[in-house]
């Protein structure tokens, strides 16, 4: 799944910088603007801690919710066009995640013992994350007033808050993780963007408890030009 991610990253910014290359050759047939986003989110993490060893025990229904939990996030994008018709966005954000937990493992020592986990992830934290989509425009209505865009490409999250006690211990303080997205996005005659994302992200680096964190994002942007 890493090498995944890392490729995506690598043929996104590949690509990318290969189009303001081009955009700077050719700008009068290129075009942008800058718009201010908002949106809220469902999160949760499936959590494998591989038996790893630990002097902690922790009960397994207090931590794992195996649920869906929102959060939200508000940030900047810029949204541009390479020679009319090749679409893409840029955007920075800050995020405030917070996930439900699914453990795939759990152990017991009954009758003495319940139910119980080696580790507690982290299900509260704070993000800066940085997307680069390629919009692909949809065919399905009179694109002169309204467009539908399927949205693919790579996202990076840095976390800036507080890491917890085991993922300090295990992960030895790791922060960066690198996710995949897929989305819906509706352009209203140019007035505002409406979009559904999915993101789904793990670890940069190998980790020694495999994380994977899935997101479900509903929000809205708005041209800077038409608020300010």
């Amino acid at each position: 799944m890493n090498k995944f991610f890392k490729a995506s990253i690598t043929v996104v910014l590949f690509l990318f910088f290969n189009s303001l290359m081009a955009q700077e050759a050719d700008k009068t047939r290129s075009s942008g603007y800058f718009s201010l986003f908002g949106n809220l989110s469902l999160s949760k993490q499936v959590i494998d801690d591989k038996g790893v060893g630990s002097q902690f025990n922790y009960a397994f229904d207090d931590v794992n919710s195996n649920m869906f939990k929102p959060g939200y996030s508000g940030g900047g994008r810029f949204d541009g066009t390479i020679k009319g018709n090749n679409f893409y966005s840029i955007s920075l954000s800050a995020n405030r995640v917070v996930s439900g937990s699914k453990y795939t493992n759990k152990y017991s020592l009954a009758p003495v013992i319940g139910d119980f986990t080696h580790y507690k992830a982290d299900n509260k934290m704070t993000t800066i994350n940085l997307a680069a989509h390629f919009r692909k425009l949809l065919p399905i209505s009179d694109v002169s007033k309204y467009k539908f865009f399927l949205v693919l490409g790579p996202s990076v999250d840095y976390r800036i808050s507080a890491l917890g006690s085991d993922h300090v211990v295990y992960e030895k303080g790791k922060r960066i993780m690198v996710n995949g997205d897929l989305g819906l996005e509706f352009d209203n005659r140019g007035y505002y963007v409406l979009f559904a994302h999915y993101r789904m992200g793990a670890s940069l680096s190998k980790p020694v408890v495999p994380i994977s964190l899935t997101r479900f994002e509903f929000g809205m942007s708005i041209k800077t030009r038409d608020l300010f």
